[in-house]
Order: structure tokens, then sequence, then C-alpha cells
């Protein structure tokens, strides 16, 4: 089976995710909104569902992959819609210029967000319809997993670069954002081989277009525009046109992939066994 030693690997990555966003969302959980709460939540639910989908399949607990497996139903739909969300509360801290982060990089960081949960989507669809490929299907699930890390590592970066490089906060985010996008870009690519490597190189197409619609796109008043609209829908028909798109989206996928027992596979070409 590939991927055999992601889980641990994806267990470690926990404690950077708490610590990375302990001052912007779990240090303040008493006071943050609903929106951040769906998303960090639904979030945090996603990376924990991989965990346990990468251990019960090595494990041979292969009912428990599958009922693992049956809530990707119900998690991912929530956070796509706690994701559309979490931009609107943005798009509207950014207007408002509430703190200098926002103000700086609010509605460029909602498009990235926008790509990155647009790509999540369709490639759990991917993993759904292609759930007998067993290559295919873990590196579309693991590859879900990449897009976490540009928002860790950047929030991670930007103290040591304002620290030890002098730089400003702004410059040092900026900074950040790409070295993050860049190394999530290389592992994507160091992955992208056997069966994985379509929707590996497909995180790592994402993560270098992220770099470039965050410095040209975002920058436009015609995204800020759009951006704007979005966040004058009110938050229930926002949250449900996520969520309905989410869930259309995998049905889309599983229905494609046909009957049958997954996991019964076609022989495949070899995959990485991180």
């Amino acid at each position: 089976m590939p991927y055999r030693r992601s889980r641990w690997i994806l267990l470690a990555l926990f404690p950077l995710v708490l610590v990375a966003f302990w001052p912007g969302y779990f240090g303040v959980m008493r006071t943050a909104s609903f929106a951040f709460h769906a998303h960090g939540l639904a979030a945090t639910a996603w990376l924990v569902l991989v965990a346990v989908q990468l251990w019960s399949i090595h494990a041979r607990r292969v009912r428990l992959h599958r009922a693992a497996g049956l809530l990707t139903f119900v998690v991912v739909p929530l956070f796509a819609a706690g994701s559309l969300l979490a931009m609107r509360d943005n798009a509207l801290l950014s207007a408002a210029k509430a703190d200098p982060f926002h103000a700086a990089f609010g509605m460029r960081l909602d498009l990235v967000d926008l790509v990155a949960v647009t790509t999540l989507v369709t490639l759990v669809a991917v993993a759904l319809r292609h759930r007998r490929r067993v290559g295919l299907h873990a590196g579309a699930m693991v590859a879900t997993v990449l897009l976490a890390l540009p928002p860790v590592l950047a929030r991670l970066l930007t103290g040591p670069l304002i620290g030890l490089g002098g730089l400003s906060f702004v410059s040092a985010f900026s900074t950040s954002f790409h070295m993050a996008q860049l190394c999530a870009a290389a592992l994507a690519l160091l992955l992208a081989r056997g069966e994985s490597r379509a929707p590996m190189l497909a995180v790592a197409a994402m993560h270098i277009g992220s770099q470039l619609l965050f410095e040209t796109l975002g920058r436009t008043a015609a995204w800020e525009a759009a951006l704007m609209t979005l966040a004058a829908v009110p938050p229930l028909p926002l949250g449900l046109v996520g969520l309905v798109l989410a869930v259309a989206a995998l049905g889309f996928g599983w229905a494609r992939g046909g009957r049958g027992r997954a996991f019964l596979v076609r022989p495949s070409r070899p995959s990485p066994q991180l």
C-alpha cells in the first residue's frame, strides 16, 4: 500500500497547525466568529479523517476505512461551507482595515483560499471516483494534505523573518507566503510518481498558480468588487451554496466510480511509499 509512513508525518503536522494558528484562532476561540469556527474545525476534522483513513487501510481495518470514507460526505461539504463563510468575514475585515494583516493581505488570501478549497473538493471527488485504484485514490487524498502546508508554514516563518531578517510585517509575511507555496509545490513534485503523479502535479501547479494570483488578480479592483459582492450575501445562503456544490461534486465522483467493492483494485504502478 502506498504512503505507509504518511500517517505519522500527518500526525506530526497537528502540533505545527496548533502553533501556527494559535494567535489567529486556537488562542482566541472564545471570541472567534462562527465562520472561523466552521472553517477551522472542519479543516482540522479533515486532517484527522485523512490520518484515520491512512492508518485504517494500512492496518487492514477495511470496515473502519470505509466508514471514515463515508464521513467525507459530511466533513468536506462542511469545510467548503465554512471556507466561504471565512472568506466573507475576511473580506469584511479587509474592507474595514481592521488590522494590518487583513488590510494588506485579506482579499488576496481570499483568492488563494478559493482556489485551494476548489482544489480540495476536486481532489476528493477524484479519489472517490477512482476508489478502486489504490495509487491514484491514495495520491489524491494525500495531495489534499499538501494544501494545508502553505498557511501553516507561512505563519511559522513570518516571525523569524521579522526577528532575524529585520523585515517589516508586510514584507515578512509576503516572503513567507511565497516560500511556503514553493515548499509545498516542491514536496508535491517529489511525490509525483506512479499513479500519484496526476494529483500531485495538479497540486504543485495550484501552488505555483496561487503565487501568481496572489500578486496579480488578488490586487485588482475587479477581484475586490467580486469579493465584496460575495460578502454582501447573508451567511446562511452563502454557506448552503458551498455545502450543495461540494455534495454535488462528491456525489458525481462517487457515481462515476461505479458499483462494487472498493479497494478490490486493478494492478497499479508503484507509488511513493512516504
